[in-house]
């Protein structure tokens, strides 16, 4: 807000619930046509002007001019209206016009929207996009992705709008994941050493594995069930890798 958008709003707040006409008969010295001229944006209020009217509606000429001013001078112009006949303004806080607090909260609405958008998103069960079908060393059939839509969904919330689930089918990652679990899989949550992802390789390989490092252009992946020792794959082999964020029971499957 510029300071002719704040002047504006200030002349506004002055005028209140009174009309234009009353407003100016009441100060004899302002032009009701001026100021509906400044209210229908055809004139703005600039420096000189507003010093002028400021001193015509005997306030404070920063209530206009800087657009500062205290709670007594909000008193002071609320009981002179009265006196004048008219209907007391209705001034904002001075802490209003402060560009500190208007920005902290403007931050606070929009921290607010997006609180609301998680909490939205959170109400939705996710959806199930599919099978993994386990074959040897843990690898299982490569699969597509697709977001919001698929083979029935899981009864569990995600602040992740892009979350999907995929029915486990084999047993090559038992006792880790079970056949008929599902995995709960957030593509936009941040992965690190120690987490199980969800991995696709260039080649059509996907597998389920625990994120050790990726360093020095080269991912280690360890399994996360016994018998299958650890895997190095150099990071131009990797397509996705997707972190998982939880395993579940098939009892949490909504068929609809």
């Amino acid at each position: 807000m510029d300071i002719y958008e704040k002047r504006l709003a200030i002349l506004k707040a002055l005028i209140g619930e009174n009309t234009t006409k009353d407003f100016a008969a009441a100060h004899s010295d302002v032009d009701p046509s001026y100021i509906s001229q400044i209210l229908n944006r055809h004139r703005t209020l600039g420096d000189r002007a507003a010093t002028n009217l400021a001193s015509k509606l005997r306030i404070r000429q920063e209530v206009l001019t800087t657009c500062t001013y205290t709670n007594r001078d909000r008193n002071a112009i609320a009981s002179a209206w009265s006196a004048l006949g008219l209907k007391p303004p209705q001034l904002p806080h001075p802490a209003f016009f402060n560009a500190n607090i208007a920005e902290t909260a403007k931050r606070t609405e929009e921290y607010k929207q997006e609180i609301e958008k998680i909490s939205e998103q959170r109400s939705k069960p996710v959806p199930v996009v599919g099978k993994a079908m386990l074959g040897p060393e843990g690898y299982f059939d490569a699969m597509d992705y697709p977001t919001g839509h698929g083979d029935g969904y899981i009864d569990i919330s995600s602040n992740d709008e892009n979350a999907y689930c995929l029915r486990v089918v084999g047993n090559s990652m038992h006792p880790r994941i079970k056949n008929g679990e599902f995995v709960l899989i957030e593509p936009n949550h941040p992965h690190q050493s120690g987490d199980e992802v969800l991995v696709k390789t260039k080649d059509g390989r996907a597998m389920v594995k625990e994120f050790i490092y990726l360093r020095d252009g080269q991912y280690r992946l360890d399994s996360i069930s016994d018998g299958y020792a650890p895997i190095f794959l150099d990071a131009d082999q990797v397509e996705k890798i997707h972190y998982v964020a939880a395993i579940l029971k098939s009892s949490r499957y909504l068929e609809f």
